[in-house]
C-alpha cells in the first residue's frame, strides 16, 4: 500500500485529523529532533523546544497547507528553538552547572561555549543601566526593531540607537572587552607577521607517557569549526641549497565566523585569506603578495570533524561551490577521526623504515615527541596520514599536535613521482624524481615507498607570535 504524501496528510490535518498529524510527525521525527539537539543542545530542552514545536506546527496546519510540508516544519523548528534563546528563563539555564553539563560532551562543546558566552552576557546586562538595559532587551531579545522601540518609549530614533550604543559599551566594560581589544583582534592586518626564514625545529623523542588527543581541527587546516576559532599559518619551502634557510611562502588566515546550514546539514563558516607571497630567486625576499580569500564549511560531529563545502577561486576569477553532495566531493574533503592515539599500527624497521600493520588506518598516531620550534617547546603526539595502498604517485602527512588537539607543525611528503611526468618537462624542476628536485630534505620510507620532504606549516602558536 503506498504511504500518504506530505500534502495528503497536511490536508487531513487541516480538517482536524489527528491521525494524519501523528503520522506526519513520525515521518520527519528524526529530523526534527537532530535540528534542535544541534541548535539548543542536549537534555531536557530538547524536548521542550519539539513540545513547542508541534504546539506551533499543529496550529499552522490548521490554518493553512504548506506548499512543501518538511521544509514548512524544519522551519517551525528553527523559530522555536530562536524563541527558546530569546526566552526570560534562559539564564537559569545558561548559569546552572548542572544544566550546562549534559551539554559538555564531544559533540556539544560548541554550544555549551555558546551558553556560558551568553551567561556572562546577561550577568553583565544587570550591571547596565535601566533604560539602555530595556532597550537592549527590546531589540536583541524581543526582536523589535528600532522603530517600534522608538514608538514604544515615545523617543527618537536616534536616542534608541544612543541607548543601543551606550548599553552595548557598558556590556563591553563588565566583561573587559574594549572596542581596541575588538580592533586588535579582528584586523588581521595589525597581527605580528611570522618570520622570513623558518625557525630552528628540533624533534626528539619524549620520555612523556603516551596520550590520545580529541582532533577537532578540519584536517590539514587547523581550524576548528566552531563559531570564534581562529588560526593562521605560514607555509616554509626548502632551499635550492643545502646550507640555505627556508622560506617563507605563504600566509594564511582562517577564522570560524558564522552558523550555516547547507542542504539541511549544520555547519560553521570558515573565512579563508590566503597570501601568496611572490617567487624567489637567489637571496631576495619576496616584495609583493597576492591575497585570495575564499571560505570553507565544516562540522563537528561526534566521532568525525566533516567537510561540508568549499569555495574555490578559478583562474579566470570566478567563484565555485562544490558540497558534499556533489560527485567526487570526498575524494579531496574526506572527514577526519577526531580520536587519534598510538596503537602499534606504524612500526620501526631496523634499516629506519617504517611498517604499517595490515589493519592500520589512515591516519594513525606513532609516539610522543618534544618539538622545540626556535624558542617554543611544546610535547605532542606525532600523527601520519599514509593511502592504504600507497605507491610513489601519492603523498604522506607528518603532523605533530599537542595534547590539546592543536597542530603546531605539518610536514608535506610527496612520493617519489607524485605529480611527476614520465617524460619532459616534469612538475617542479627539470628531474624525473623528487629525490633529484630536492636531494638535500628529509625521507621518510613507509612500506617501501620513498617520500620526499617538500614544506613545513607552522601555526601562529608553534612561532610564538599569538596576538
Amino acid at each position: 500500500m503506498t504511504s500518504p504524501s506530505d500534502q495528503l496528510l497536511a490536508e487531513q490535518v487541516r480538517q482536524g485529523n489527528e491521525q494524519a498529524f501523528v503520522r506526519l510527525i513520525r515521518r520527519y521525527e528524526r529530523t526534527l529532533i537532530g535540528l534542535i539537539r544541534h541548535r539548543v543542545g542536549s537534555g531536557d530542552q530538547v524536548q521542550d523546544v519539539l513540545q513547542e514545536t508541534l504546539v506551533h506546527a499543529w496550529s499552522g496546519l490548521r490554518r493553512d497547507t504548506p506548499r512543501d510540508v518538511r521544509a514548512w516544519l524544519l522551519q517551525v523548528a528553527r523559530n522555536r528553538c530562536r524563541d527558546y534563546f530569546r526566552s526570560t528563563q534562559r539564564r537559569e539555564l545558561f548559569v546552572e552547572t548542572e544544566a550546562l553539563a549534559p551539554m559538555v560532551n564531544r559533540f556539544g562543546v560548541a554550544q555549551a561555549r555558546q551558553r556560558e558566552a551568553a551567561a556572562d552576557i546577561v550577568e553583565a546586562m544587570e550591571e547596565v543601566p535601566e533604560r539602555e538595559r530595556a532597550t537592549l532587551q527590546a531589540f536583541y531579545l524581543d526582536g523589535l526593531s528600532i522603530a517600534e522601540i522608538a514608538a514604544r518609549h515615545r523617543c527618537p530614533d536616534g536616542t534608541v540607537k544612543r541607548r543601543l550604543s551606550h548599553g552595548r559599551d557598558r556590556i563591553r566594560t563588565v566583561l573587559g572587552v574594549t572596542s581596541k581589544t575588538r580592533s586588535k583582534t579582528m584586523n588581521a592586518s595589525q597581527q605580528r607577521p611570522f618570520p622570513q626564514y623558518r625557525p630552528e625545529i628540533r624533534i626528539e623523542a619524549s620520555q612523556e607517557a603516551p596520550f590520545r588527543i580529541d582532533f577537532k581541527e578540519m584536517a590539514w587546516w587547523f581550524i576548528v569549526p566552531e563559531v570564534g576559532d581562529r588560526v593562521r599559518y605560514a607555509s616554509y619551502g626548502p632551499p635550492q641549497k643545502s646550507d640555505a634557510p627556508w622560506r617563507l611562502s605563504e600566509t594564511v588566515s582562517l577564522a570560524a565566523q558564522r552558523p550555516a546550514i547547507i542542504h539541511d546539514r549544520p555547519c560553521v563558516e570558515v573565512a579563508v585569506e590566503n597570501q601568496h607571497l611572490t617567487a624567489m630567486t637567489g637571496d631576495n625576499m619576496p616584495n609583493e603578495k597576492k591575497d585570495i580569500r575564499v571560505k570553507v564549511w565544516g562540522h563537528l560531529a561526534e566521532n568525525a570533524v566533516e567537510w561540508i563545502a568549499v569555495e574555490s577561486l578559478r583562474p579566470d576569477g570566478t567563484r565555485e561551490l562544490t558540497t558534499f553532495l556533489d560527485e567526487e566531493f570526498y575524494d579531496d574533503w574526506d572527514s577526519s577521526p577526531r580520536l587519534i592515539e598510538d596503537c602499534g599500527c606504524l612500526r620501526p624497521q631496523a634499516d629506519g623504515s617504517l611498517s604499517r600493520q595490515a589493519d592500520a588506518p589512515e591516519v594513525m598516531g606513532a609516539g610522543v615527541f618534544d618539538v622545540q620550534i626556535g624558542q617554543q617547546h611544546f610535547t605532542c603526539l606525532r600523527v601520519f596520514e599514509v593511502e592504504k595502498e600507497a605507491t610513489e604517485r601519492d603523498i604522506m602527512i607528518e603532523a605533530y599536535i599537542t595534547r590539546a588537539g592543536r597542530t603546531v607543525l605539518f610536514r608535506r611528503y610527496n612520493g617519489n613521482r607524485w605529480a611527476k611526468r614520465d617524460t619532459p618537462p616534469h612538475n617542479w624542476g627539470e628531474e624525473m624524481t623528487w629525490e633529484e628536485d630536492l636531494p638535500h630534505t628529509d625521507r621518510i620510507v613507509v612500506d617501501g615507498v620513498t617520500y620526499i620532504h617538500y614544506y613545513d606549516n607552522l601555526t601562529d602558536a608553534a612561532c610564538g607570535i599569538v596576538d
